[in-house]
């Protein structure tokens, strides 16, 4: 499930929420209000890319043991 920052137009402060995209708005978890504006944020990215480094021995397979080599 995605993560979401917002914040807070009546007491100023951030909040991050864990939620799905068509749930609604939430309530700003610090005064209860309603008002909240959802912060524009990178987004999270896992994996490797052709330019990564390669992992390093022992990096969860086993050592080789899924036949990566590694």
């Amino acid at each position: 499930m995605p993560t979401y920052d917002y914040a807070c137009r009546s007491c100023n402060r951030d909040f991050t929420v864990m939620q799905k995209i068509a749930d609604p708005a939430p309530v700003c978890p610090h005064c209860g209000a309603e008002s909240v504006t959802k912060k524009l944020s990178a987004p999270a990215v896992h994996g490797r890319s052709s330019h990564s480094s390669p992992p390093a021995a022992g990096h969860g397979c086993g050592m080789g043991g899924c036949g990566c080599k590694h």
